[in-house]
């Protein structure tokens, strides 16, 4: 450490105590270990501490120069603090660090695609992503050096940035150069950290400044899966190859072998690097590796802590624990005085787990132990209530209460979830299938032997739980079997395979159970099962709440999917059933708006209730409308009232139709259309989507009203620019584009207004008036004439995201179809066959909920 000391001038404080010494210098001067880390600058100060001294670091002020030296010595320090975190010795963590190739992915893997500057590298925890995007930062810093009109290297911490990211890199990049001349070569690492709400809106944030500035800015940021975001955008970290993870076991003590003879689940654990220098420290111990992420995190902390001299074991998890939740609601920082006396602080950070930032503050090393420690506190102390009654606070802890369900039995899971389930449904759903792994078909010998009983009961617990936590929409899980009553679980388990019935209940009467499981499914109905499953489960005791949620979201896909989520108090959606309903009993061809005879209309959908003698459960009548037999009475009673007639009898499209003739020009569904008309089309859509999106909610998911998308931050006015290109005569594919943005609103409205250029569409959001809150962007500028069109989905929280197509052209077609062929404009302005196919009552954001689990 002298020379490190030495050749930067640094000196020693005199009288520190307990072998510690301190480097004091300017702001911003450096942060080092006594394995020889150094770390000079960086986006905010840390603290790495050494076996043998701590240095303290002095974050830099904004205005203060750094050079690229500095950046470069910064970065290592990161590095070095993970992996002293995960237990790597100092000497072995410096040569990693040293060692460019170590952790560095092809450039390839992380270039941006065409279109985009933006390229968001997606893995779990403990893949690597970190550390490939140190990497990338290291490789901008040589750029840099190499070249001084080279783009501004910046590294940010996700959770340490505040306001607007790219104001956050711009102040960065202003210490080393111009950033408007030289552009920035932007890291943010960990998106997912503050939250999928602000998460998201740094992306976005990311997004349009790129599509204004062009290629001057180039942006990597890291995530968990989860984010939502253009399929273009993710990169996704590759697992390490057996050899590889072999090697790098051997490389720290342990036995390779492990990789290529251990259980699968094991194998694809120790496939992160970060689980596989865990495992050759269990190796090193002479221990059997865990089969779980939790397990493996469970022996790093027991092994960091069972050094801790001045603090006992005990005593240092609640400290740890405190820390965590400290860390959790502040944002990734807790004060040191909070935490403990200076001899508890102290002892956190010999562990290892925990680091230093600036003079007062501490945190965890790695993000992922700030979350595993989170879940301890909630496993020992439940989810305090002002948890619960903030969604903010859900948004950080969601991390902490899936580690919570992944760590503890059934009863814990239980009492993690209960809360959850009864305010924020939701919440309860992503953290349970967060917790619990994708299922194995393999033995494990962890296994317990649970008695039949006991598997149908914790079955029917969580079952009935998440039915009650749906509210309306539970109670119809069933019913596309003919059965809204109540349900009886029947189930085994024979080590992780799992049977599964689920049966019709009548009182307390279940008439399967009488029937052995085996010869249910030839049985009538009544008897036989509603819905059954078969198949492994993880190996977890919370795997109850995920079997039944993947159940549970398999049937709502299901409802949605056929319209079985009739609302009756909404005009927008009478609309568009009607039209549906009459054109296909009508025969009318599909992109034809001939206004239609609503008596006739009427006539015919009376001939088929009544005509056959029994009333049909279900009916289709063409490829635009399917519905149940009480819809069909309500559409029959809605005819019969002369309502939805205009004054001639006639039933119209509820939208705007084409304005334009068909002639040689009309190659593409939108040529059909003046660009007005195309506007008038378009606004009309959206605005019957956001009505019928809204009345879905509230009348069959009041529950889940927080965890959704526009229902969340209604009311709000949705802003549409629309561009079409003019006609080209040639036939080229140049489909209308939309960009759509969320503006705070005393009511919910949709304004839908034509841009002149397709530059307008990329160009970022105009600033607001002084005191009104900004536009929030809804994603990229993307194509609104698309096969997947239409869907309003489920956004992890806040805000309306309407998926479209991506912003670039689709492959091209094997032959250009004819104008009658096409349906591409139903992307933004459906036609009366699209709005049957897209939700035509707002069902895709639901399916889009139980996708997502």
């Amino acid at each position: 450490m002298t020379a490190w000391w030495s050749r930067l001038g640094l000196r020693r404080r005199k009288g520190s105590s307990g072998g510690v010494q301190h480097a004091s210098a300017a702001p911003g001067a450096v942060a080092a270990s006594g394995d020889g880390a150094l770390a000079i600058g960086g986006s905010v100060g840390v603290a790495v501490a050494g076996h043998d001294n701590i240095v303290t670091v002095w974050q830099s002020g904004s205005d203060e120069q750094v050079t690229l030296d500095d950046l470069a010595a910064a970065g290592r320090a990161r590095m070095l603090q993970r992996w002293r975190a995960a237990g790597v010795p100092g000497a072995l963590a410096a040569e990693l660090a040293d060692t460019p190739q170590t952790g560095a992915l092809p450039a390839a893997a992380v270039a941006p695609s065409p279109g985009t500057c933006v390229v968001v590298l997606e893995g779990g925890f403990g893949s690597g992503k970190s550390l490939a995007a140190e990497r990338q930062h290291q490789q901008d810093i040589a750029a840099a050096r190499a070249d001084a009109e080279a783009p501004i290297p910046v590294h940010l911490a996700a959770q340490d940035v505040q306001g607007n990211l790219i104001d956050a890199a711009t102040r960065a990049a202003r210490r080393l150069g111009d950033p408007s001349a030289r552009g920035v070569a932007l890291v943010v690492d960990g998106l997912d950290e503050p939250g999928p709400i602000r998460g998201k809106e740094l992306l976005d944030q990311a997004l349009s400044w790129t599509a204004a500035s062009g290629a001057r800015w180039r942006i990597l940021a890291t995530t968990r899966p989860g984010l939502e975001m253009d399929s273009k955008l993710r990169r996704s970290m590759p697992e390490l190859a057996g050899g590889e993870a072999a090697t790098l076991m051997e490389r720290l003590g342990g036995n390779g072998l492990a990789v290529g003879s251990e259980s699968d689940m094991v194998r694809s654990v120790l496939r992160r690097p970060l689980f596989a220098i865990i495992g050759a420290q269990i190796q090193q111990d002479r221990e059997r590796l865990p089969s779980s992420p939790v397990a493996f995190l469970d022996a790093l902390v027991t092994r960091a802590l069972r050094d801790v001299e001045s603090v006992k074991e005990e005593r240092a998890e609640r400290l740890l624990q405190r820390l965590a939740a400290a860390c959790v609601s502040g944002g990734g920082l807790a004060g040191a005085a909070d935490v403990g006396s200076p001899g508890e602080m102290q002892a956190l950070l010999d562990t290892q787990l925990v680091v230093r930032r600036g003079d007062r503050h501490l945190a965890f090393a790695l993000p992922v132990l700030e979350q595993y420690f989170a879940g301890q506190a909630l496993l020992a102390n439940g989810v305090l209530a002002e948890v619960v009654r903030s969604v903010e606070l859900l948004d950080r802890w969601r991390y902490g209460l899936a580690m919570a369900i992944a760590s503890g039995g059934w009863k814990s899971a239980r009492m993690v979830l209960d809360p959850l389930l009864r305010a924020h449904p939701g919440v309860a759903a992503w953290a349970a299938h967060e917790a619990v792994p994708q299922a194995e078909r393999e033995q494990e010998s962890s296994w317990p032997d649970l008695p039949d009983d006991v598997v149908s009961q914790r079955l029917q617990t969580a079952l009935e739980a998440w039915q009650q936590a749906l509210g309306p929409a539970g109670e119809r899980i069933f019913l596309h079997t003919g059965w809204s009553g109540p349900v009886t679980v029947d189930a085994g388990l024979t080590d992780n395979e799992l049977w599964l019935h689920i049966l019709r209940r009548d009182g307390d009467h279940t008439p399967g159970l009488a029937v052995p499981a085996a010869q249910r499914w030839t049985e009538p109905r009544g008897v036989r099962p509603l819905a059954g499953s078969f198949g492994p489960v993880a190996a977890d005791y919370a795997w109850p709440w995920r079997t039944t949620l993947d159940l549970l979201a398999s049937r709502l896909n299901t409802l949605c999917e056929r319209r079985d989520f009739d609302l009756a108090d909404c005009d927008a959606y009478t609309k568009e059933r009607l039209w549906s309903a009459g054109a296909d009993l009508m025969g009318l061809a599909s992109r034809r708006f001939t206004p239609l005879r609503a008596e006739e209309v009427h006539q015919k959908l009376r001939q088929h209730l009544y005509d056959r003698g029994s009333m049909p459960v279900r009916s289709g009548f063409g490829h635009r409308f399917t519905g149940r037999q009480a819809e069909l009475l309500r559409l029959e009673e809605e005819l019969g009232s002369g309502r939805w007639a205009d004054g001639h009898g006639l039933l119209h499209s509820p939208y705007a139709v084409p304005d334009q003739a068909r002639g040689p020009h009309t190659h593409w569904v939108w040529d059909s259309y003046s660009p007005e008309q195309l506007r008038l089309r378009t606004e009309q859509v959206l605005t019957a989507a956001v009505e019928i999106y809204t009345a879905l909610v509230e009348t069959w998911f009041p529950q889940l009203k927080q965890a959704l998308g526009l229902a969340s931050v209604a009311p709000a006015t949705l802003v549409a620019d629309l561009y079409q290109a003019p006609s080209s005569g040639s036939g080229s594919y140049e489909p209308p584009r939309m960009r759509l943005s969320l503006r705070p609103s005393p009511t919910n409205s949709v304004t839908v207004r034509l841009v002149p250029s397709e530059n307008d569409v990329y160009s970022p959001l105009p600033s607001p008036p002084p005191g009104k809150q900004p536009a929030v962007p809804l994603g990229t500028p993307e194509y609104a004439g698309s096969q997947r069109t239409g869907s309003l989905r489920r956004r992890p929280r806040h805000r309306l995201r309407l998926h479209l197509a991506p912003r670039g052209p689709p492959p091209a077609p094997p032959h250009r179809p004819r104008p009658a062929d096409n349906e591409h404009l139903s992307a933004v302005t459906p036609a009366p066959s699209a709005a049957s196919t897209r939700p035509a009552g707002g069902h895709w954001p639901l399916q889009g909920q139980a996708e997502a689990g």
